[in-house]
């Protein structure tokens, strides 16, 4: 009956979700017509001049937070990136841009059930367990549990609580995941990163007996578990939840999410950049066209970029976030005031670095973030994300970047289709008192051993140095050392760069911070280089 009850209600709350995403469409229909006049209002704000100067992250714009933090007062919070700084960057959060921060994935979220017709549009998050001080755990972040009714639309929401967190601690993350996947039955699943969905579920094909425990487990008897943990999964359970549950546990071969979870039907994750490898074994496991992917709109810890616009069956992403000024620079133009360029100002096919302004302490702010214009629209540009910009690294000038190590990879790719396949590959630079310096190609994949790695290694080397003369020239005279090969998994990489790797971790071609200072510091050692600085320090010195 209760089951009966929960799905009632979930019914309820798709109809309400779906009207609620009218009214955002026509408001959003509404912001783009009065756009401009609202950039130049927040222009005036803000007191942003013709001189005033293009800034990328540094002493001022760390001056400039810590001011607007102060007059925060308690309020003021500090979220940290990850991914493309060899150090990460403390960006100024309060309860009110948290607020309009959720207020923004409602939004986006409602017009998509609109625009795309979904019928169940209860939501499992692949949030972390733990907390840390990345923006998604502050967004994500619980003192107490959520009321009933939010629970059986974000039945996610009950993982915070300490029975479930005692689960992961035994069964493992995953095994919680499947078996709350089951009992739950959601519409649409969402993970900022498209690796973490297609890590879970390459998992479940790989060691599918330790991640069903927990489904058997309860099962067979459910009542050995806390009564807590009963009550919680009795207000979240859906109709035919027992009957999935028996099949993972009766199953000793894994079994598809369209047999545990048949009602997902949509998965929302980010799709720019450089996840397609991820994007592409997700479509393996979600096939197209009965899981439908809806793309996650830009968005950095600095600021939401660019906004979901939903028409005819087509995603195209707008400028729009609230409180934020955007301008824009040419790519390959120096970061001069007299460069920017407004929003309308925008020509399709061209590539432009984003420069915003906000309430936070951000002014005429260079984010590093490359977009490609792909059409206007009621005169607003369609940015699709291209790439960081000058995200290189460089021990003693050979200024290796990501966009060369890209061409590398993909032919790498196009080469050895059946040893590279399902993997992510990146670089990361490597600096011991042993070795000369040198680059790791590091082979990220939860699946068997690739063999011949030295081989791909060398052909890795001899394209590099085909793109690079500054490299080729450095490898000859034996200033640097051959590239390296290392395999390992996505978590195991990830969570090396950073503790919270499903919520916060970028998958990038190329890292800043070297392999070893990073893994040294993990075993309490002292650290060889804990910079991009420091490398070419040492360097220099030896």
């Amino acid at each position: 009956m209760r089951e009966l009850v929960n799905d009632a209600l979930r019914f309820l709350i798709a109809r309400m979700i779906m009207l609620l995403g009218i009214v955002l469409n026509v408001g959003q229909r509404f912001r783009i017509t009065r756009f401009a006049a609202k950039q130049r209002r927040l222009k005036r704000k803000y007191r942003l001049h013709a001189d005033t100067p293009v800034v990328s992250y540094g002493p001022r714009v760390v001056e400039s937070i810590r001011h607007t933090a102060a007059h925060a007062g308690r309020d003021a919070r500090f979220a940290l990136t990850s991914g493309s700084t060899g150090e990460p960057k403390q960006i100024l959060y309060t309860n009110r841009r948290l607020r309009v921060l959720k207020f923004t994935f409602t939004d986006m979220f409602a017009r998509a059930v609109r625009a795309y017709d979904l019928k169940r549009t209860s939501l499992y998050v692949f949030s972390s367990f733990s907390r840390d001080a990345s923006l998604t755990s502050m967004l994500l972040d619980e003192t107490k549990l959520p009321v009933y009714f939010s629970t059986l639309q974000a039945p996610y929401r009950i993982q915070h609580h300490h029975s479930l967190r005692t689960l992961v601690s035994l069964y493992g993350a995953s095994a919680v995941r499947l078996w709350l996947l089951a009992i739950t039955n959601p519409g649409v699943l969402y993970a900022t990163n498209p690796s973490t969905i297609s890590t879970f579920l390459d998992e479940l094909q790989t060691n599918w007996l330790t991640c069903s425990r927990l489904a058997t487990d309860w099962h067979n008897d459910p009542n050995k578990f806390d009564p807590t943990l009963r009550q919680l999964v009795r207000r979240v359970t859906s109709r035919g939840s027992t009957k999935r549950l028996r099949l993972i546990a009766t199953s000793a071969s894994p079994i598809s999410l369209e047999d545990f979870a048949p009602a997902v039907r949509a998965y929302i994750c980010w799709t720019g950049g450089y996840v397609k490898p991820f994007l592409d074994r997700l479509a393996k496991h979600l096939p197209p066209p009965h899981y439908r992917l809806i793309p996650m709109y830009s968005m950095s810890t600095e600021t939401v970029e660019t906004e979901n616009l939903f028409r005819n069956g087509h995603v195209q992403f707008l400028p729009l976030a609230r409180g934020v000024v955007y301008e824009f620079i040419p790519a390959g133009a120096d970061d001069y005031a007299q460069n920017l360029i407004a929003p309308a100002q925008l020509t399709p096919g061209q590539t432009y670095v984003l420069v915003v302004s906000d309430s936070y302490g951000l002014r005429r702010y260079q984010t590093g973030d490359l977009f490609t214009c792909r059409r206007m629209t009621n005169g607003l540009p369609d940015l699709a994300f291209l790439r960081r910009r000058a995200l290189e690294y460089s021990f003693i000038g050979e200024k290796v970047t990501a966009e060369q190590l890209n061409i590398v990879f993909d032919r790498l790719r196009t080469e050895h289709p059946a040893a590279l396949a399902d993997a992510f590959l990146t670089c990361v630079p490597s600096l011991t008192l042993n070795e000369k310096p040198h680059y790791k190609i590091i082979l990220i994949r939860d699946s068997q051993i690739t063999p011949g790695t030295d081989l791909l290694a060398a052909e890795c080397d001899e394209l590099l140095s085909n793109l690079n003369c500054e490299y080729k020239n450095k490898r000859a005279n034996g200033s640097l050392a051959p590239a390296k090969f290392i395999q390992t998994s996505a978590a195991s990489f990830a969570q090396g760069f950073e503790n919270s790797w499903e919520t916060q971790f970028k998958f990038l071609p190329l890292y800043l911070r070297t392999w070893e200072s990073v893994y040294v510091s993990q075993l309490n050692a002292p650290s060889i280089a804990l910079s991009q600085k420091n490398t070419r320090r040492l360097t220099q010195t030896t």
